[in-house]
Formats: structure tokens, sequence, C-alpha cells
């Protein structure tokens, strides 16, 4: 693979158009910040109408009735708006660490206040994001959880099936046309259904509920907790804007200040 012959003034052009890029992706998530609040916890306070766990609990008990297997429209809606907005939260804040890293100037002695403040706002970026990482990896785990759980009920009917295949090869010598090889092939299938008690589990029902009641609180805290920590994100960010953007101040020209002039 051939690579682009590359010269520093070109490098520097780049870079201070990727920097500029990357203040304008930053500057339209803070400005849009509040109505993007407002929406998660409206779509909050519409998808998760339970106020406390023993409430979602024993509506889930009554929604499953006998079916099992069906799904729990509450869990499932809840699911994908978290999920989402996890998602979506974590991308804005990967686009505010790198307005962060883009904005840090050259090392140099003293004057080094706004390098602190961005340094401090970087790691909170970073908690902050490793924490709604961890809310969407855990929150996978849901229906693989809720699959094992159903499959423990014991009045379900199973089907299983069953295909053999066995082969076999021979030679023979002489007879008419001399000596030949052989060979054949069976396969053979069987198909099995148990059939499951008579009566439903009701314990393994109050299991099954109690398991979504759980993940409806667990998606439930994670959204109020994103929105919690995206609010801190932006307030933080509107007090410090100025020593985020400009950690040297206005004036100063170094490399990757925002200045004018590039210092190498």
């Amino acid at each position: 693979i051939a690579l682009p012959t590359i010269q520093s003034n070109t490098t520097t052009m780049s870079i201070a158009a990727l920097r500029t890029e990357s203040t304008t992706a930053a500057k339209s998530i803070l400005s849009s910040g509040v109505d993007t609040l407002t929406t998660l916890s409206g779509a909050l306070s519409t998808a998760a109408p339970y106020a406390d766990i023993s409430s979602a609990e024993s509506a889930f008990v009554a929604a499953i009735g006998a079916d099992v297997e069906k799904s729990n429209d509450v869990v499932d809606g809840l699911y994908t708006i978290v999920r989402d907005a996890l998602v979506m939260a974590i991308g804005n804040i990967r686009v505010l660490e790198k307005f962060i890293g883009l904005r840090v100037p050259q090392m140099e002695d003293g004057n080094n206040f706004g390098v602190t403040v961005q340094m401090m706002m970087a790691k909170l970026l970073k908690d902050k994001r490793e924490q709604l990482e961890k809310s969407l990896s855990d929150t996978s785990k849901y229906y693989s959880s809720r699959a094992d759980a159903i499959d423990k009920f014991n009045h379900l009917s199973n089907t299983s099936k069953v295909e053999t295949t066995s082969e076999s090869s021979g030679k023979s010598t002489g007879g008419k046309d001399g000596d030949s090889n052989t060979s054949s092939s069976n396969t053979s299938s069987e198909t099995k259904t148990s059939t499951g008690s008579d009566k439903i589990d009701a314990h393994r029902v109050k299991s099954l509920a109690a398991l979504d009641a759980q993940m409806y609180c667990d998606l439930k805290f994670a959204l109020e907790g994103m929105v919690d920590d995206y609010l801190i994100i932006l307030d933080n960010f509107e007090k410090n804007m100025d020593k985020l953007e400009h950690p040297r101040g206005k004036a100063y020209g170094g490399y990757g200040s925002g200045g004018s002039s590039m210092v190498y």
C-alpha cells in the first residue's frame, strides 16, 4: 500500500481544520443540550409508568398470566429508549473529549491553570462515559437472562429433533468386472416431543416478573443517572467554556490554543 507523502505545512493545515470541525461539533452538542435533556425526561416519564419496584412486579405478574413466553412490552419499550439514549450520550461525550484534547496547548512553563481545568474536565467526561458504557453492557444481558428463566418452566412442551447419519464402505475382488469399491450412506431423523406439567409454577412466574421488574428499575435508573450526568457536564462546560477553549487566553498564539500563530 502506497502511503501519501506528508508535508509539514499540509499536516498543520489539516489538523487545524479538524480542530475547527471538532469545536463546531462540540458547540452544537452543547447548544442543544437542554432540548436533549427535556426530550429524554419526557420519554422516561411516558415509558416508565411505575414509581416503585413492587408496583412494577405486581403488574408484570398479572401481565404474564398463562403465557410465560410472551415479551414484556413495558420493559421492551424502555429497553429501546434507554439504550439508544446511552449510545447517543456516549457518542456526544466522546465528541466533547476530542474537543478538549484538541484544545490542549503546547507544553510551556507557567500559565497552566487553564490546562488544569481542561484535564479536570477530561477526567469528568471519561468517568461519566465509562459509567454509561457499563450500563449499556449490563443491560444487554436482559434477554439472555429472561430466556434462561423461561426455560425453567416445567409446563412447557419441548420438541427436539435428532438426526443420525451412518456411512459404510467396502471393497470386493474378482467377479466379471474385476475389483470394485462400494460405499453407502443412510440418514435417519427422529423428532421427540415431551409434554410438561399441566400446572404453571406460580413461583417461577413471580421469578420471571421479578427479573422484568429488576431490569425495569435498572433501565429507569440508568436513564435518570444519564440525564443527571449530562446536566452536570453541560453545567461545567457553561461555567468553564472560556478556559476549555482558550486555556491560556484568547490572545495566546501557541499551537492548539485557538490563536492565529503556530509555535513548534
